[in-house]
């Protein structure tokens, strides 16, 4: 997020009308490598819980809102498995891709992926352009992978996540 920065005057008001804003500041660069680790040695999926000496701890949405300032409201939002021929009609009606600059970024990522660098990319042309609502979009792919979906490649982000932000209002 360091290299995107905050969002432009003129989308400010669609992001924060997504209630996302707070995510801008976080960041995983920030935190304490030696500790993160430490608590990557301790979980455990079959129970979603960290084992420490002190105990069993297990991590609530009420200790999410209050780390990363998130307001934890409304419906979960249920992601369905998306196809290749899907994610890049997604890319084209929502970020005002062509069919071919999508197809490529897809190739390129092998799969219902898009570089994060690339989304930087598209975030500018799209401001360049004045296409607000398709550069908010952009914005907020590349913050959500770069935050609460990052994965261990720190580089790509899923098309999928595109489906929550059909809708801005």
């Amino acid at each position: 997020m360091q290299k995107l920065g905050r969002p432009i005057p003129a989308i400010e008001g669609l992001v924060a009308g997504t209630l996302l804003s707070p995510l801008i500041a976080c960041s995983v660069d920030t935190g304490d490598q030696g500790l993160i680790s430490s608590f990557v040695e301790r979980w455990h999926r079959e129970t979603s819980s960290f084992h420490l000496p002190v105990g069993e701890v297990i991590i609530t949405l009420d200790d999410v809102a209050s780390l990363i300032h998130l307001p934890i409201i409304g419906e979960f939002h249920t992601f369905q498995a998306l196809h290749v021929d899907e994610a890049m009609l997604m890319l084209v009606d929502l970020l005002l891709v062509s069919a071919e600059a999508a197809r490529a970024e897809i190739g390129h990522c092998h799969g219902p992926y898009v570089c994060l660098s690339w989304l930087q990319d598209m975030y500018q042309c799209r401001c360049q352009a004045g296409y607000w609502t398709a550069a908010a979009r952009a914005y907020l792919l590349h913050l959500l992978g770069c935050t609460l979906f990052a994965n261990k490649s720190a580089t790509h982000v899923h098309v999928v996540f595109l489906d929550a932000l059909c809708d801005l209002s």
